[in-house]
């Protein structure tokens, strides 16, 4: 009795939505109908292929348009005539129209990630024309009679590694299968089986033989097949394992370096304060994701900012149980690995925000990366859906209103202000207003007897800080000061103290200070309280 195909042998039409059923053991049957059809050549001889001329037979049309804040998008195809969300240079977004036939490739995405990156895309979004037209032709004609409009599939990093589940019959479900596939063809196509493997052992026989002079090493290896078939050496990277060449390419020394963002990365990797901080200040792809207040630094983790999954404890940011029982969900997946450094070491890191960490104590350098194509289960809503949260972060509604008119009242002064606060926080005594703030005792009373409305920048920033008052209520504190917060915050230490308040909202004084201190910046609060200590 034969035995009864698995869903990764089917390769099938859905009749009743005509879209394309594919399964994993089908993947390069399918990839080489393609090239069959488009460009046999490169079945036969090992060769980049042509895109742009496969792109021109079809008559699809690129343009560069910018597609998303943080990069994530990286390109989509009209399949038919629709409105697609673009954005300016200034993260403002408009609907925007296009005929079908048009395949949209993000500028700075391109830019980012090379000429191989995009090829991919454009090969993606080809697969897309010639598989998915069919589906989408029979989806709208359902959706015109229900009134629903119809949006094109986008190319998403973050969803590079994403799986959808098997039996879930739902048309977006349907939808990702068919966003699954182009992931999966994509580098099949540009990097044929057979063709692929047979220019890799060539180039491995070279380095062995000595012919090339060029040192046999997995680095050399993966540099040179990108160069060849014009892709990125990540694609190359894993093409290698797929057509069965692990064995032969372990065997170099360099091996477990190269591959070791693949084999011996650790998931969700909790982060200090001044680890969170760092990655922020050096790499704009994480900044872009954590920006305008979605995620929020709790208990060493990007979260969204969400009260499903994250609490306030005396002002200070939790993890909610159910944040912990599904970080891949709400969390921004940071890992870590080892790292040996190698010849090509830095191009492997484009795209990714990383860090070596501080591991003086250990044997072997760690380092932490941040990569959207590792967020694949990440449950991420529009940003409104964040920003209440994200607003009402170191006081309640209550609190900010009765602030906002206590400093807005030029009969009610800044120490009125503050001790408000101190007593809403059951800060009414001085070794609580010390424990919060680092700052000598001697202030609680001064600014609760209403006699220090003339203090300076540095203590009102102990004070903001140890309340963990989000930056709209500094900026309105220090204003009732007189002191211009947009003209200090150009100047250190206070552009750094204005920045961790921006980018790491919530920080206990102690947190907030490891930061200044490994940044070589003035601490809050301790250097005004020894000095006190010493004139004791």
């Amino acid at each position: 009795m034969p035995n009864r195909p698995t869903p990764s042998d089917v390769y099938d039409i859905n009749k009743k939505t005509g879209a394309l059923i594919l399964g994993k053991n089908r993947l390069e049957e399918y990839a080489t109908k393609y090239l069959t059809h488009h460009c046999r050549e490169a079945l036969e001889n090992p060769m980049p292929l042509p895109v742009d001329k496969i792109l021109q037979e079809e008559n699809l049309t690129v343009k560069e348009v910018c597609l998303s804040r943080n990069q994530d998008i990286f390109g989509c195809c009209l399949l038919l005539d629709g409105e697609v969300e673009v954005y300016d240079e200034n993260g403002n977004s408009h609907m925007q129209f296009y005929p079908a036939g048009t395949i949209l490739i993000d500028p700075k995405s391109e830019a980012m990630y090379g000429e191989g990156a995009k090829r991919n895309t454009l090969i993606h979004e080809a697969l897309h024309w010639e598989k998915d037209k069919t589906y989408f032709a029979i989806l709208a004609v359902k959706n015109a009679a229900a009134s629903k409009k119809l949006y094109p599939i986008l190319c998403r990093q973050s969803e590079t590694f994403y799986e959808p589940p098997e039996g879930k019959k739902t048309k977006e479900n349907e939808v990702k299968w068919l966003e699954w596939q182009a992931h999966r063809l994509a580098p099949r196509v540009l990097m044929p089986i057979d063709m692929f493997k047979k220019k890799a052992l060539e180039l491995m026989a070279s380095y062995s033989s000595g012919s090339n002079n060029k040192e046999p090493c997995c680095d050399t290896l993966i540099e040179d097949l990108s160069d060849f078939f014009i892709v990125s050496r990540a694609s190359v990277k894993y093409r290698l394992l797929e057509v069965g060449l692990q064995d032969e390419i372990s065997q170099y020394p360099d091996y477990d370096a190269l591959y070791a963002e693949i084999n011996q990365s650790q998931q969700f990797t909790q982060l200090t304060p001044v680890e969170a901080y760092q990655m922020l200040s050096t790499d704009s792809v994480l900044r872009d994701w954590v920006s305008d207040g979605r995620f929020v630094f709790a208990d060493g983790y990007f979260v969204l900012a969400d009260k499903k999954y994250v609490s306030i404890q005396d002002g200070v940011l939790h993890l909610t149980k159910t944040a912990k029982k599904n970080l891949q969900q709400c969390v921004l997946n940071i890992r870590e690995q080892k790292y040996v450094s190698y010849k090509n070491s830095a191009k492997d890191l484009i795209g990714f925000a990383y860090l070596y960490r501080d591991m003086s104590y250990a044997v072997d350098s760690r380092i932490l990366t941040f990569h959207p194509k590792y967020q694949t289960d990440l449950k991420v809503e529009p940003d409104e859906a964040y920003q209440a949260f994200s607003d009402s972060l170191g006081t309640d509604d209550e609190e900010k209103i009765e602030l906002i008119k206590m400093v807005a009242d030029p009969q009610v002064t800044l120490c009125q202000c503050l001790w408000y606060l101190m007593e809403r926080r059951k800060w009414l005594y001085p070794d609580k207003f010390n424990e919060e703030t680092e700052l000598h005792k001697n202030y609680h009373g001064k600014i609760k007897n209403d006699d220090y409305n003339n203090m300076g920048p540095d203590v009102l920033m102990a004070v903001c800080v140890g309340m963990k008052l989000p930056i709209r209520i500094v900026e309105k504190l220090f204003r009732k000061s007189c002191i211009d917060p947009d003209q200090l915050s150009y100047q250190e230490p206070f552009k750094t103290y204005f920045d961790i308040i921006e980018r790491l909202p919530g920080l206990p004084i102690h947190d907030f200070n490891s930061i200044c201190e490994k940044r070589g910046i003035k601490k809050l609060g301790t250097e005004i309280k020894m000095k006190k200590k010493k004139a004791i």
